[in-house]
């Protein structure tokens, strides 16, 4: 058994999308809209099989979203390599986004904790020994 995808429903598709193409490497593998309910989405696949869903509704509502909420904590993706690790990190400060915790070793395993583009909270981790 495994989990086919994480979906997120976001204000800007495109945006959203662009950021995990960036980011992340991901792919669409599939779009889907149904104009006639106004729903929009892509499928974007990862390098080792795993999807994120994001999807889009004009009648979405967006309240403020505490990092301390109930609900979905974060989406951890890993990364091959430390040195991909350390560009995630400074694309992130770049960006400012807002860091909760980052690696306190510069060398080895590690992982980052971020609230992100739309406020998705994200871990990007890697360890060698995986």
């Amino acid at each position: 058994m495994r989990i086919g995808n994480v979906g997120i429903y976001v204000n800007d598709l495109e945006k959203v999308r662009s950021f995990f193409e960036n980011y992340f490497g991901a792919k669409v593998a599939a779009v889907l809209n149904e104009e006639e309910h106004n729903y929009y989405s892509y499928l974007l696949a990862l390098d080792e099989g795993a999807f994120i869903e994001l999807m889009h509704k004009p009648s979405l509502v967006d309240d403020r979203k505490d990092p301390n909420r109930t609900g979905l904590a974060h989406i951890c993706i890993l990364v091959d390599s430390r040195e991909k690790l350390d560009q995630i990190i400074e694309g992130f400060k770049k960006d400012n986004y807002y860091i909760q915790y980052e690696p306190s070793s510069p060398t080895g395993p590690g992982e980052v904790r971020a609230v992100t583009i739309e406020d998705i909270i994200l871990e990007v981790g890697y360890d060698p020994k995986e």
